[in-house]
């Protein structure tokens, strides 16, 4: 089993990538007392490239993309087949979810247009705003969104739609424990529903 974390901030070692790695630290923790064997991988967009699409339909005739840009690298690691579970973690601009995570997910069409590859994969996603109630529910659902096209099996964290963390919490980012709580929960969630389908 091989769970992909994506964290879509264009700051590298910020708040997102820090919520991020608390959820699949989660889910190590969770996949290990279930003794399942876990690959955990994570994608960090700072610092790639990833222009948005373009409608060229070039990926209508395989896992290929006419943009001469970073998500090519991706395309070999997001097409393998042990994936069972995608995360995505995105700061919460203007509202909604970052220019790098839109990025990715119209990007990702790819898989889509090539036998639905991400079908039956489970996605969460976790946000991080900058007050405590600071558009990350709508952030978290826009990223659903996404993940509802792919036709992904999309989990919470057992009580809300997902992570939601205070990237500007007064005393730092890594005390914001109610948020954190809530990314560890998703990764937890991730490794029950993933155990649940493996019955079936």
């Amino acid at each position: 089993m091989k769970i992909i974390g994506i964290s879509a901030s264009p700051r590298k070692n910020q708040s997102t990538a820090f919520a991020l790695a608390q959820c699949l630290d989660e889910v190590k923790l969770a996949a290990n007392a279930s003794e399942i064997a876990i690959d955990i991988e994570t994608i960090d967009l700072a610092g790639l490239k990833i222009n948005g699409c373009i409608s060229c339909d070039a990926c209508k005739k395989g896992l290929l993309c006419s943009q001469n840009d970073d998500f090519k690298q991706l395309i070999p690691k997001l097409a393998d087949p042990e994936i069972s579970g995608i995360i995505i973690a995105s700061p919460v601009y203007m509202g909604c979810m970052s220019s790098q995570a839109k990025a990715f997910i119209d990007r990702s069409v790819l898989f889509r247009r090539n036998g639905f590859r991400f079908r039956n994969i489970i996605g969460g996603a976790l946000a991080v705003g900058g007050s405590r109630n600071g558009g990350q529910e709508l952030t978290i659902q826009a990223i659903h969104a996404g993940m509802m096209i792919h036709d992904m099996i999309i989990i919470g964290d057992g009580d809300h739609f997902g992570g939601t963390t205070w990237g500007k919490h007064p005393e730092g980012h890594a005390a914001d424990t109610t948020g954190i709580t809530t990314a560890r929960n998703l990764g937890r969630r991730m490794i029950e529903v993933a155990q649940r389908l493996q019955k079936y």
